[in-house]
């Protein structure tokens, strides 16, 4: 049996590299005389990027070839490419979730805070929701061995901030909820369910960690959306990936309005003083996972979303920081959202520069 994987894993790649050379000498254009550069720039990388460039745009059959091979490696051996691991019953997680640490977790927690009391200065108060891994959570789909790191780290992060009394929810147990049903987090893409993000706004509500407000909402609920999880990049094209039984997923978000008379935030006028805040990476700033609505309903308050998608945890955080609204309006509350996979990324703070206490 295992000569049969080996020989799969050798057999794939020969089958594509061939493939690629009957394309190649067929059908490959390379750029003409008048398109290559004759300056010294085709010294300094120009004349690499040019053949690139047109190799890439003139190759027939290229992304449909790639998840081809894709689709082959992943039904002869079980894998996809750097940045995905594959669980059992279908389910992807991301490889984000196995990144060994690099440091020990102080500085980042001595960072988070140094926030917290950077906030508690202006009269506000923050609160932590660690997003644990899918690894994590969803562990019957995926072997005990290997989320253990991920697991390990989110019990050293919630211990961490609890020690410097950094107020904080401890989110994975109301995810573990929605897990038994298989709906805490999408089977084929990184983030949390409407669910599952449901059930940690409860929970955030339930701790007493931001006190309850007085506003009644109205719950507008969305169109059913369809969309392609976005780890099925590392296995195949969108295409062929039902064909392997990585099925679209689903899901329904909704937006709530308050019905209180005057009970709004304008979101185009700034931060009030006194506002509740959701900050954040993509769990939050994305509108398919509803989590600041779920927040508005569960807390009865509004909650001004400064979250952003593709950014991190801690540059939305930093950039809030250091702008007129936080200068001019400190809020009451800030919800900070942060996904614990974050902290083995070596560039987490470095790229933000030192966070201190007095700036």
């Amino acid at each position: 049996m295992q000569f049969i994987l080996r020989a799969a894993r050798y057999a794939l790649p020969v089958a594509f590299f061939t493939y690629a050379a009957i394309f190649n000498l067929g059908y490959a254009r390379f750029p003409g005389a008048d398109e290559v550069p004759t300056d010294r720039t085709a010294l300094t990388g120009s004349l690499t990027a040019k053949v690139d460039e047109t190799y890439r745009k003139s190759l027939p059959h290229r992304d449909s070839a790639i998840g081809t091979l894709g689709a082959l490696r992943y039904l002869a051996v079980g894998e996809g490419r750097k940045g995905v691991v594959i669980g059992s019953d279908g389910w992807l997680f991301t490889a984000e979730e196995i990144r060994p640490l690099t440091d020990d977790l102080d500085p980042s927690l001595d960072r988070i805070a140094r926030i917290r009391d950077r906030l508690a200065a202006v009269g506000a108060r923050l609160v932590v929701v660690p997003v644990p891994g899918k690894l994590d959570v969803h562990v019957a789909h995926s072997d005990p061995e290997t989320a253990k790191g991920i697991a390990t780290l989110y019990d050293a992060f919630l211990a961490g901030l609890r020690d410097r009394e950094v107020p904080v929810l401890d989110a994975r147990a109301a995810l573990r909820v929605d897990a038994a049903r298989d709906a805490a987090f999408f089977r084929t893409d990184t983030h949390w369910t409407p669910n599952g993000a449901d059930h940690v706004a409860r929970a955030l509500a339930a701790s007493g960690l931001v006190a309850q407000g007085e506003t009644d909402f109205a719950v507008q609920t969305g169109q059913e959306k369809q969309f392609t999880g976005d780890l099925v990049s590392f296995v195949t094209s969108d295409d062929l990936a039902p064909k392997l039984g990585l099925m679209p997923e689903m899901a329904t978000p909704y937006v709530v309005t308050p019905t209180t008379t005057g009970a709004g935030l304008d979101i185009f006028a700034g931060t009030e003083a006194g506002a509740t805040l959701l900050i954040g990476t993509s769990y939050s700033a994305n509108p398919t996972f509803s989590f600041a609505e779920a927040l508005k309903l569960a807390l009865r308050r509004d909650v001004l979303n400064l979250a952003e998608e593709g950014r991190g945890p801690a540059r939305p955080m930093l950039d809030y920081l250091a702008s007129p609204d936080f200068r001019d309006a400190p809020p009451e509350v800030v919800i900070w959202e942060f996904p614990v996979r974050y902290l083995t990324d070596p560039a987490l703070w470095d790229a933000q520069g030192p966070v201190k206490s007095g700036a």
